[in-house]
């Protein structure tokens, strides 16, 4: 069982990368993004690291898994280049919310729980949005067992 809220979102505003594959390799994608943002200067105190997941890998085989790597940005700070980050944004609206703390690899658990028992129970329906992943400390300064994840489902 996992505490969960619900929040008003303004939209948030994104650049990324795509990835496509299994989720637990999207590390490779944020590494090209940092590396670029770094360089491109849309990296600050205030960025947040944001991973949006499009299929449900126990029904999705993992070669056809889309995500993507994205971090807070304005289009705007883009220069035109060919190795230029995609544009998003995430819409505002009503989102549960529920706060991880362990090894990426255990994400599955809290989703489980939100999407089969929380969701099911709570009266609210998912909107079609997909869910995402707010990164709040850095895996490489941090033990797996003390990593913070945010997960966010857009409701109806």
């Amino acid at each position: 069982m996992f505490e969960t809220e619900i929040m008003e979102f303004e939209a948030i505003d994104l650049v990324g990368y795509k990835h496509q594959g299994d989720y637990m390799n999207i590390g490779g994608v944020f590494e090209k993004l940092f590396i670029y943002g770094g360089s491109h200067g849309l990296l600050n105190a205030n960025t947040r690291s944001i991973g949006l997941y499009y299929g449900d890998p126990q029904s999705t085989p993992i070669d056809e898994l889309q995500s993507m790597a994205c971090v807070t940005a304005s289009s705007d700070d883009i220069p035109a280049d060919s190795d230029a980050p995609e544009a998003m944004q995430i819409p505002a609206g009503k989102y549960a919310t529920l706060l991880f703390k362990g090894s990426y690899a255990e994400l599955e658990k809290p989703y489980s729980w939100l999407v089969g028992q929380w969701l099911p129970q709570s009266g609210h329906e998912a909107a079609d949005f997909p869910p995402f992943e707010e990164y709040l400390n850095d895996p490489k300064e941090t033990p797996p067992s003390e990593l913070l994840t945010r997960i966010h489902c857009k409701l109806v």
